[in-house]
């Protein structure tokens, strides 16, 4: 017993180390942040921010867009905060929940066993890239996007650990802060109900389906309460509308590609590699595979911003490949790493929205999908041949 105890606390990280660490990364690039001109951007989401919070600080009311009238909840806290500095008081809410994201996902990584070096990789990734936690939340920083680390990595955690009820509290805040939520608890609650014992499912899948319930009736009493919205699309007709503009315009596949290889690089391909569909009984293995695949399919469905969109499933996306990545030899990691550090952009601390595939022109997109297109063939070469490598050797 002594021996394993031993061995578990070898392979915990340093919390305290990365945390600090979090913080001073957090602190430099405050210092070195070039904030977004609002003033030049019209259709920044920031502005939509802003009419929620100024009606929580001085009750006025405004035309808010589809769907940001669903996200009031930084909003409401960022209110919260004394004197009137509405960037500052946003910054210190997302501040607040960029701590707690780091510890969570410290939480869930060590539940998982993931090794510490896979977990350091991890969190500089998250840390360092220019569209991870940090830095595009100090230069847009009038956002609702920091506290979506923190509930999906908790949920993925209780999930894991059968703590069903803690949902009752869980779901009502993520989805005031974010209806994508929603889409995350419906997997959960199928996954649930797909891999439990007959004997457990309905009485450990009741509190997941009745906090689903309460979430949604909560959620949708408190906006009854604010003023009503002309725009009253569903997320579904969002998802349908960029549905159809791909069917439309087969090159957005392309920007997708390009997107998925700025946001996290080369490295979640090991998962493709690694991927049996024997394996998707394991229930973590199917949980992650699906979570992951739903984020891929909001990175093309749910907005124009594909690399934010993705970049938001990582606590799902860069779990699933820290996992694989830590099965496979080092070789392969130290491969993937050097192929994707140009995606995190650190040649230029204060960030270039030129950078994003987003919304830039073709040539540009091609030139990028180009890259990764190259790079992924450079990976799998390195990983099938190590892997063939050590085969013969076993």
């Amino acid at each position: 017993m002594t021996a394993t105890t031993d061995l578990d606390r070898k392979n915990q990280p340093a919390v305290w180390i990365i945390l600090v660490t979090a913080v001073l990364a957090y602190t430099f690039f405050y210092v070195v942040n070039v904030s977004l001109d609002y003033t030049s951007c019209k259709l920044c989401d920031a502005h939509q921010y802003e009419k929620l919070y100024s009606y929580f600080e001085t009750g006025r009311v405004s035309v808010i867009n589809h769907p940001f009238y669903n996200r009031p909840l930084v909003p409401l806290l960022a209110s919260l905060v004394p004197g009137d500095q509405m960037g500052l008081a946003f910054d210190l809410v997302n501040f607040l929940f960029f701590v707690g994201s780091i510890y969570m996902l410290v939480q869930l990584w060590t539940y998982l066993k993931i090794r510490p070096l896979y977990q350091y990789v991890g969190f500089g990734w998250l840390i360092l890239h220019w569209t991870g936690i940090i830095r595009y939340n100090h230069y847009d920083n009038i956002t609702v996007d920091v506290p979506l680390y923190f509930f999906q990595s908790m949920a993925l955690l209780f999930f894991f650990q059968g703590k069903f009820k803690h949902f009752y509290w869980l779901i009502p805040l993520a989805l005031l802060q974010k209806e994508s939520f929603l889409a995350v608890m419906v997997l959960l609650t199928v996954v649930h109900f797909i891999f439990a014992e007959r004997d457990d499912r309905w009485p450990e899948g009741k509190h997941l389906l009745l906090s689903l319930v309460l979430g949604i009736a909560i959620q949708k009493s408190l906006l009854a309460l604010m003023p009503d919205q002309s725009d009253q699309r569903s997320s579904l007709m969002a998802l349908l509308y960029h549905g159809r503009l791909v069917v439309d315009d087969p090159s957005r596949i392309i920007r997708w590609f390009a997107a998925f290889g700025s946001a996290f690089g080369l490295l979640p391909f090991v998962v493709l590699f690694r991927f049996r569909f024997s394996r998707l009984k394991n229930q973590q293995y199917g949980t992650l595979i699906l979570l992951s695949l739903c984020y891929c399919a909001f990175g093309m469905l749910a907005g124009e911003d594909m690399t934010r969109i993705l970049f938001l499933g990582f606590p799902f996306i860069m779990t699933l490949t820290l996992i694989e990545l830590s099965r496979v030899s080092r070789w392969i990691l130290g491969s993937g790493l050097l192929l994707s550090l140009v995606s995190l952009r650190l040649d230029h601390l204060a960030i270039d929205y030129r950078w994003a595939v987003d919304y830039a022109n073709l040539e540009y997109v091609y030139g990028w999908a180009s890259y990764y297109a190259v790079a992924l063939v450079v990976f799998a070469v390195v990983y099938f041949w190590k892997e063939k490598k050590q085969d013969s050797v076993s």
